[in-house]
């Protein structure tokens, strides 16, 4: 059966111009690669190149002074930078011990319902989100008629727009941007150590912060980074839980735009907050360096 077959087989593979490579070319691997590059040059290089440079003009140069001066920008700016630090500590916190629990818990039950918590964020759409919060937090709801009752605020009172409400709203949004990569830190840590720590007259307390939490320090870092990044930016939950007594540099750029039309000055703002995201993302970079990572035991 294999005779009639060897002649047609070794006439195709001489009739072949050339053999496949396992490596393309140059010029196919730029072709392959130039939707994405275009995409890359249109959608985010030109953007951020024409952003600085019509803030490097006297008209840019102006607003961005005035951004910086006035009270109620700069007020907008401290506290876009404070509350999105504070969300970032508690999110990291909190985070850690959500991703610690799903590797550790044995309960196939418990994990399931950690992994539902932890991702019911991502299934649900912004508005929802905070609508949901809305109605928990609004005067007359349910935990401002739990606290009434227990005698903790007064029935007048409401926990809705107010700072406070901002950063429950950003923290729960934010929690699986802290969960997940820390979950993947604390995967990487032997936890033999841990069992080795305690032999050696550790609690367990003691083992976890001296073994566990150095050799995540990179992935805990790596975190709040990430975190901190996307809250600068958080546009919705400050206008729908904050209202217009707390707002945030993302919600100033859009009265900028939209009811002032002052298009200098939401340029010069937004430039603010990308320095101020790029000076977070080069100080992580910077203290990662100086920490072990989980793979340094």
């Amino acid at each position: 059966m294999t005779g009639p077959l060897t002649g047609p087989l070794s006439a195709l593979r001489a009739a072949r111009p050339g053999r496949w490579q396992a490596q393309s070319s140059a010029g196919v691997g730029l072709v392959l690669t130039a939707p994405a590059l275009i995409l890359v040059g249109g959608l985010v290089a030109y953007p951020l190149t024409s952003l600085v440079i019509d803030t490097l003009e006297p008209e840019g140069r102006a607003a961005l002074v005035s951004v910086l001066t006035a009270g109620a920008s700069r007020q907008a700016l401290l506290r876009t930078l404070w509350v999105s630090f504070e969300v970032t500590v508690l999110a990291v916190v909190l985070g850690a011990f959500m991703a610690w629990a799903l590797c550790t818990v044995r309960s196939r039950l418990w994990r399931v319902v950690l992994w539902i918590a932890v991702l019911a964020p991502f299934w649900m759409s912004v508005v929802v989100k905070n609508y949901a919060f809305v109605l928990i937090l609004r005067q007359g709801g349910p935990l401002n008629r739990l606290l009434v009752a227990l005698g903790l605020m007064d029935a007048q009172q409401s926990l809705l727009y107010t700072e406070g409400s901002v950063i429950v709203g950003m923290l729960y949004a934010m929690l699986p941007y802290a969960v997940l990569p820390l979950f993947a830190t604390f995967s990487g840590v032997d936890r033999s150590l841990i069992g080795a720590a305690e032999t050696l007259g550790a609690g367990r307390a003691r083992a976890i912060t001296s073994v566990v939490l150095p050799l995540a320090a990179r992935g805990i870092v790596a975190a709040a980074t990430l975190v901190y990044v996307i809250c600068l930016g958080f546009y919705v939950t400050p206008v729908v839980l904050g209202g217009p007594g707390t707002p945030f540099v993302a919600t100033m750029i859009g009265s900028y735009v939209f009811e002032y039309f002052d298009m200098p000055g939401a340029k010069a703002f937004a430039l603010v907050i990308l320095l101020a995201a790029l000076a977070a993302v080069v100080a992580g970079q910077a203290l990662s360096r100086l920490l072990p990572s989980a793979g340094d035991r």
